[in-house]
């Protein structure tokens, strides 16, 4: 039987070796420096804190609640539709399929539950 822990660190060196991790920090890099990204990741964090602070004064289903929870949603939406954004999150979802996959074969083995 071959040894587990070796099998173990092959896989960890082809999962760190794959070409989309290197794009992905060359993109986090370009990220940092986009003074547009920065503008609208500033701008949902204003949002963010702008409908968690309606929340604290607010019923969560109030008219209040939900024209902050919409400014979120909106600044949400631009924020992810810049396009180095959605590259980044397109490089995030290839990067972590395989490793879901190793949960969900994992779990599956021991029979434990998936964490969402």
């Amino acid at each position: 039987m071959k040894d587990i822990y070796l099998e173990i660190e092959k896989l960890s060196d082809e999962l760190n070796n794959r070409d989309e991790l290197k794009l992905i920090r060359k993109v986090e890099e370009e990220l940092k420096s986009n003074d547009e990204v920065l503008k609208l990741v500033n701008e949902f964090n204003i949002a963010q804190s702008e409908y968690n602070s309606a929340l604290n004064h607010f019923e969560f289903d109030s008219l209040e609640a939900k024209e902050y929870q919409k400014k979120l949603f909106d600044k949400n939406n631009e924020l992810n539709s810049h396009p180095l954004v959605k590259e980044y999150l397109e490089l995030l979802n290839r990067i972590n399929e395989p490793l879901f996959y190793l949960e969900l074969k994992l779990s599956s083995i021991f029979n434990l539950p998936i964490k969402k």
